[in-house]
């Protein structure tokens, strides 16, 4: 039998791809070296209160890299072994950069799982720089990301703890997307809880989406966690959290990430905040009997 003829085009397909993996590799490289990230804050509020609870620090690449987006530097990382390098870059970034900004809130850092575990016996030293810097440690809430799943959770819950005694506070990330599942809410018992956008934007017309968050909202209640819905950018969705009664929001109708954000909510959420208007569809609410 003869031999299945082979594209033209194939032997050209590895090196372009070996070329831009490389290229890949040296921008990453450049940026860790040269530290080049730079932190930006969204704040998160507290419907109770009215006022910014927390800001999540996020990071930016630099503006003229292929790796400016998150997501692209993070992928990027993952790929070339250099995850906890980036994320403790990124984090003495943002810890110091808050500092300097004087934000007397919650900090919200971006950590994974990989990173707890491979730094967990360095949580005094950790804990000793964000100190120097000026910030209690109980400011500091250890935002769990949601793209690891994590193998082993009594060896993570073990590492999380050492983070735990020392102060921090800890979020689980996106529940209902990724590692963020209800059973390690349960086994975790984090602080706090943020509901992935996908639960979030459109509930204003969406009943299941609206039970749904009901529901969350009396397990967080039994279990002592606080929810923040993420990704809130209308005002009828803005609303039904509102009256529904969770606890934080974040998203563009609250304030987008900046670098020196503002310390108050945007007015629109503001104006909301006062008002009492009901911004859903009846459909929404229980059948009345």
């Amino acid at each position: 039998m003869r031999p299945a003829a082979q594209s033209p085009t194939a032997p050209s397909l590895l090196p372009e791809r070996s070329n831009a993996r490389f290229a890949e590799l040296e921008e990453l490289i450049r940026i860790l070296e040269t530290r080049a990230v730079t932190p930006v804050f969204q704040p998160i509020l507290a419907f109770a209160t009215g006022e910014v609870l927390a800001y999540e620090g996020l990071i930016r690449g630099p503006a003229d890299s292929p790796l400016h987006a998150p997501t692209l530097l993070f992928e990027a990382a993952t790929r070339a072994g250099f995850l906890t390098e980036l994320n403790m870059l990124c984090a003495r970034k943002v810890v110091r950069q808050f500092a300097r900004l004087g934000l007397r809130r919650q900090l919200f850092l971006n950590i994974t799982p990989q990173t707890v575990l491979e730094v967990k016996d360095d949580v005094q030293r950790i804990s000793r720089f964000i100190r120097d810097c000026g910030i209690d440690l109980a400011q500091v809430t250890i935002e769990l990301t949601e793209n690891q799943y994590i193998t082993d959770r009594s060896i993570f819950g073990d590492a999380l703890m050492l983070f735990r005694g020392a102060g921090f506070r800890v979020a689980l990330d996106d529940l209902g997307e990724g590692f963020s599942s209800l059973r390690l809410w349960s086994e975790l018992r984090p602080d706090f809880v943020k509901i992935d956008m996908h639960f979030v934007q459109g509930v204003s017309g969406d009943r299941v989406k609206y039970q749904f968050l009901q529901s969350l909202q009396q397990i967080a209640r039994g279990c002592g966690s606080a929810l923040v819905a993420e990704g809130v950018e209308t005002e009828a969705d803005f609303c039904v959290l509102r009256d529904l009664g969770i606890d934080n929001a974040q998203g563009f109708l609250i304030g987008h990430a900046a670098p020196q954000p503002s310390l108050a909510a945007a007015p629109v959420a503001q104006r909301l905040l006062k008002s009492s208007a009901q911004l859903f569809t009846a459909e929404l609410l229980p059948a009345q009997t």
